[in-house]
C-alpha cells in the first residue's frame, strides 16, 4: 500500500532506527521523494535515541493531487550511507469539500402569463373556442411599446394598420376572429 503524502497538511514521517556496531550520535536522516513527473524533494530529519522524525511540509503547489512516485529514507551513520526503507507514494488532500450541483433544467421558451381584469371579460366573449384575450393583450402591449395610444390613433392609423397586419400574419390562428379582436382593441388601447 502506497504511503500517503498530503497537499494541505504538514506531517511527520516517523520510524524507529536501530544500528548495529555503530553509534547514532551525529547521524543524519533524510527522506527523498521522487515523483513520476521527475520532481524530487529532500526533507531533512533527526535521529534521537532510536526514533527518527522527518518533518514533511504540505505539498500544495509542489505536487498535484493524485501524483505518484517513489520515496525512500536515507540514513548516514559514521560516514556510512544506508537506504533502509522505501515505498511508493500518492498525494492526496487531507481535508476536502466536494460539491455536486444538481442543475434544474428550465425551458428556454418564454412563459407568458396574462391577467385580464374581470370587468373587461364581459365585453368580449370567446369566439368559437379561441381565446381572444391573448391577442387583445399582445396587440395592446405592442401598441404601447410603439407609442400608439387612443389619443393619437388617427395620426398613427397607418402604423396601427401595419402593426395589426404583421400580428395576424405571424399568428394565423386568429385571422378568422380579426373583427372580434379589432372591436375589442378599443377597450384595451390606452
Amino acid at each position: 500500500m502506497p504511503y500517503k503524502l498530503y497537499t494541505d497538511k504538514n506531517e511527520s514521517f516517523e520510524c524507529e532506527v536501530s544500528v548495529k556496531n555503530a553509534s547514532l550520535k551525529g547521524s543524519v536522516a533524510r527522506l527523498v521523494v521522487e515523483s513520476a513527473e521527475g520532481v524530487n524533494f529532500v526533507f531533512n530529519g533527526k535521529i534521537e535515541g532510536e526514533k527518527c522524525v522527518v518533518p514533511i511540509r504540505r505539498l500544495k503547489g509542489l505536487l498535484d493531487e493524485n501524483a505518484r512516485g517513489n520515496m525512500f529514507l536515507e540514513v548516514i551513520v559514521e560516514d556510512t550511507y544506508f537506504k533502509p526503507w522505501n515505498s511508493d507514494f500518492t498525494v492526496e488532500e487531507h481535508t476536502s469539500v466536494k460539491v455536486k450541483v444538481n442543475e434544474t433544467k428550465t425551458s428556454n421558451k418564454p412563459i407568458i402569463q396574462v391577467r385580464v381584469p374581470a370587468a373587461k371579460k364581459s365585453v368580449i366573449a370567446e369566439a368559437k373556442g379561441i381565446n381572444v384575450w391573448l391577442p387583445l393583450h399582445e396587440i395592446s402591449k405592442i401598441c404601447e411599446r410603439f407609442g400608439i395610444k387612443r389619443t393619437n390613433l388617427n395620426e398613427r392609423k397607418d402604423d396601427f394598420r401595419m402593426l395589426v397586419k404583421e400580428y395576424f400574419n405571424a399568428n394565423p390562428e386568429f385571422k378568422n376572429h380579426k373583427s372580434t379582436i379589432l372591436n375589442g382593441l378599443k377597450q384595451f388601447i390606452k
